[in-house]
């Protein structure tokens, strides 16, 4: 404004008027690029809310779909066992409606913990354990699953184990509700530097070639799960071949060997 000004002195017999009308036409100026960077910034704003949104959502689906599904999954595939055992081993039977019983009450928990806040459930504090509870859910006379875990677990962040946990859970029970396998294999192996997990059935198998995902929301769900965690899921199989499910979660450590919180 000063240079502004002694040049219009210098070369204008009525200084004022010009200098009047440079700082308006200055005024406009930043005026309208303080509206366009405005503009720009709100935009863009508005795409991270909506970014936000959809994360949100999909986030909802998950849990929703891993947790309130699996309950109600288990309860109905236990209830239907009970019919089937109520005529030939009564008391094989009412052993399945407790099984349901219990599903209805850890969905109602899990539903409880959904709704107050969206708050997930307890994290796992054995990932075996967890595992071992959810084979005596839906393991039946059809169908064994077998359950191996190596490592040791206290080398895995806990949201790490009860994600892994999610992420098996929903491929055994794709095995079970797609493939009609006889044996359900689960390896968990957890190294300082990597948790892995394998799940792998003798079903029926599909064909990649096809573009209908096998699992549906429950795959996506893997799968999103998987890349939270820097990780990644894959999938191979061959109809009439069976199927293998394989996770890959790297572990990150500090130095001294201690765990990251």
């Amino acid at each position: 404004m000063r240079h502004l000004t002694r040049r219009i002195a210098a070369e204008y017999e009525s200084p004022a008027e010009a200098i009047t009308l440079a700082i308006s036409g200055m005024e406009e100026s930043l005026s309208q690029r303080v509206r366009e960077s405005a503009d720009g910034y709100h935009g863009f704003l508005l795409n991270q809310v909506q970014e936000a949104q959809e994360d949100e959502r999909r986030r909802i689906a998950r849990e929703l779909h891993d947790r309130i599904g699996h309950g109600v999954s288990v309860a109905h595939q236990q209830l239907a066992l009970s019919e089937a055992y109520r005529p030939v081993d009564a008391a094989r039977a009412g052993a399945k409606i407790s099984l349901v019983q219990q599903a209805i009450q850890e969905t109602m928990e899990n539903l409880r913990q959904i709704t107050s806040e969206l708050h997930p459930q307890i994290p796992v504090k054995s990932l075996e354990k967890s595992l071992i509870g959810f084979i005596e859910s839906v393991e039946d006379d059809v169908v064994s699953i077998r359950l191996d875990v190596s490592g040791d677990e206290s080398w895995a962040q806990p949201r790490v184990l009860d994600e892994t946990f999610l992420i098996v859970r929903e491929a055994v029970r794709n095995a079970l509700g797609h493939g009609r396998p006889k044996v359900v294999l689960i390896r968990v192996n957890i190294a300082p530097h990597e948790l892995s997990a394998l799940v792998q059935d003798n079903g029926c198998g599909f064909d990649p070639s096809v573009k209908r995902e096998r699992g549906g929301v429950g795959l996506t769900s893997m799968r999103e799960r998987a890349e939270l965690l820097g990780g990644r899921v894959l999938i191979s199989s061959e109809a009439g071949s069976g199927c293998m499910v394989e996770l890959f979660v790297p572990l990150k450590r500090r130095a001294g060997g201690q765990r990251d919180a």
